[in-house]
């Protein structure tokens, strides 16, 4: 990593990683970005140059990769899916608890014809048995598990174990008291809205800074500092050019000051 920012100034560390990303050694959705970004420089020099005055080259380096890698959580697509893995997440665990209710539910039934009548179906019915099956494929479990699982469970009869119908249930129950996080700071907050907004890509711009606050060590020579911060002006010029918003949905001072005042408390909240 740290030979990524050497000492080039900004426009001849982008046209560095341009050069990378042609010859396919960034993601592919990184070139339009950086060639974004070299195109409308011109738009970006001032801020630059202002900010340099507070971090050295490698650090400003640092922030530029950061919004390049940025864009991809910011972009309205991947925020959209960001967005979406929660609730299909919650779809599938009321789906796992609903059909693991009604499974065992039928276990029990299967059981209680088992043990009422003359009839079987030669189904499991000890725990161990299904274990022992269901590892068959697995080398490890074979080779490691098996015998000494077999030798522990030998001394005792069923009663000490539960039944597979009350395993399935503890499943539905683990389901439908499932509590749905994420490690992923960035996506805690899109979550937190329900559409798509500016806000997105002035957050995201926010978290790269933030990224190299709390996980670049404190040795590295491209850490921003702690108490360095981002203009509103800054913020809003990164954010429209490295996002190609729109000429009619450009950032401005006011959505900047908006989308940090609420980026910073969720921050808290959380």
């Amino acid at each position: 990593m740290m030979g990524e920012f050497i000492d080039l100034n900004a426009f001849e560390y982008l046209e560095g990683q341009l050069k990378e990303a042609a010859e396919g050694k960034r993601h592919r959705s990184d070139y339009a970005v950086i060639k974004r970004l070299i195109e409308r420089y011109s738009e970006l020099e001032l801020h630059v140059k202002l900010m340099s005055k507070a971090l050295t080259i490698p650090q400003m380096n640092r922030f530029i990769g950061l919004v390049i890698d940025a864009v991809a959580f910011g972009n309205e697509s991947e925020v959209g899916e960001v967005r979406a893995v929660p609730k299909e997440l919650k779809a599938i665990n009321d789906k796992i608890y609903k059909l693991a209710f009604e499974l065992a539910e039928q276990l029990d039934k299967r059981t209680q014809l088992h043990e009422s009548t003359s009839f079987t179906s030669n189904t499991h019915y000890a725990l161990f048995k299904l274990i022992e099956d269901a590892g068959q494929s697995n080398y490890m479990f074979e080779s490691y598990l098996k015998e000494p699982l077999r030798n522990t469970v030998g001394p005792y009869g069923l009663r000490y174990y539960p039944s597979i119908s009350q395993i399935v249930t503890q499943l539905g129950i683990d389901a439908q008291n499932s509590s749905i996080e994420t490690s992923s700071e960035l996506d805690l907050i899109l979550t937190r809205t329900e559409r798509s907004s500016s806000a997105d890509q002035i957050r995201a711009i926010l978290r790269t800074v933030q990224f190299s606050k709390e996980n670049d060590g404190d040795y590295c020579n491209f850490k921003i500092p702690d108490d360095f911060e981002l203009s509103n002006q800054a913020i809003a010029a990164f954010a429209n050019v490295a996002f190609d918003i729109p000429f009619d949905k450009l950032v401005d001072d006011l959505q900047v000051r908006n989308a940090k005042r609420k980026y910073k408390r969720l921050c808290k909240e959380d």
